[in-house]
């Protein structure tokens, strides 16, 4: 195990904010200490497994990113790999409309790009050839699964130990930057291989959503050991500012709200008990309440995708304004304390 500093400030000496439990584990009694930086506002998860320990912490049997039609067994598993397929639609319209068109001469690539699917839904949707799309995946059996059935180059090795060779018009982190340990690494390297005019599209929980108040310590989202990092938009702002990008805009996304509320739901069940019906009876309605409010403000969202770009040269007075403008968001999408109670 090891302790992390915030990656935003370096601080060692974060704040105790939550227990929680592994959802995938077989003891609802071992907890994992979320920590706060009390300079940057970051949760963050310390002690925690290193990087040697992790892979333990994902059964490919119970991880939902990990399923392909190769090892899905199970109805429930079916049925995911269904509904996942209907939204891949969805993921790859706002990574194409996140920037200049796409055309068969962009270059997308994918950070924790799974088995493939969504790499191949954009690369059929724009004309692209396989050789420009690239993706990493530590996981060998979904890394195998994208080489073997859609023909693309995907690499296990961490991303900044080998690094790509050319300019992207697209990088995409897809609920992946919460998993890497160093994150900072990462994301310096992915910014020198953003292109000129190029977007980084990145899919995180958000910390400060309306479900993650409503189900504190049993939000899905937690998902400890995995998730190391939690974001929400005035903290993901700051990490990215030391790289030299922005967010330029944020986006709900809806189907990730009904998945939060209705596991989430699970995580209660499977603790203390009750119907099944009535625990998803709850997740589907909180998870219209959570769309809803996600509708009126984004902050809110229980995902939101984030457009990432360089930012404008010269001026230091529009990088403030845009800080400013995430960081106002502060009293809207944190720390309420409802997280300490046990719903």
């Amino acid at each position: 195990m090891e302790r992390p500093e915030s990656p935003i400030t370096g601080n060692t000496s974060p704040a105790p904010f939550l227990k929680v439990s592994d959802r995938l584990g077989s003891n609802c009694s071992e907890q994992w200490q979320l920590v706060r930086d009390l300079d940057s506002e970051l949760i963050y998860l310390s002690p925690r497994p290193d990087e040697a320990e992790i892979e333990t912490y994902y059964p490919s049997a119970f991880y939902d990113p990990h399923l392909s039609v190769a090892n899905a067994g199970t109805l429930r598993d079916k049925l995911y790999l269904a509904f996942r397929n209907v939204v891949l639609k969805k993921k790859a319209s706002l990574i194409e409309n996140s920037g200049s068109s796409l055309s068969a001469s962009s270059k997308l690539l994918e950070v924790g790009c799974s088995s493939g699917e969504l790499l191949e839904t954009l690369r059929q949707r724009n004309g692209l050839p396989s050789e420009n799309c690239l993706g990493f995946e530590k996981n060998s059996r979904s890394a195998s699964h994208a080489r073997k059935t859609f023909g693309f180059d995907v690499q296990t090795a961490d991303f900044h130990d080998s690094p790509p060779s050319g300019m992207f018009d697209r990088i995409i982190f897809w609920h992946t930057l919460e998993h890497i340990h160093r994150i900072n690494e990462t994301l310096e390297k992915a910014a020198q291989y953003l292109g000129k005019n190029g977007v980084m599209v990145i899919a995180l929980p958000n910390a400060g959503s309306l479900d993650a108040t409503l189900y504190g310590k049993h939000w899905v989202a937690w998902d400890a050991p995995r998730h190391l990092y939690h974001f929400n938009p005035a903290t993901l702002g700051k990490l990215l500012k030391r790289y030299g990008l922005e967010i330029t805009s944020m986006q709900p996304f809806i189907p990730d709200t009904f998945y939060n509320c209705i596991y989430s739901e699970e995580n209660i069940r499977r603790e203390k008990g009750g119907l099944g019906l009535i625990h998803l009876a709850r997740g589907i309605i909180r998870g219209m309440r959570g769309t809803a409010a996600g509708a009126r403000h984004h902050e809110l969202s229980s995902t939101l995708v984030y457009t990432a770009k360089y930012m404008h040269s010269g001026s230091q007075k529009t990088v403030q304004r845009s800080t400013s403008k995430v960081s106002n968001n502060l009293h809207i999408t944190t720390y309420h304390p409802l997280y300490l109670y046990n719903v």
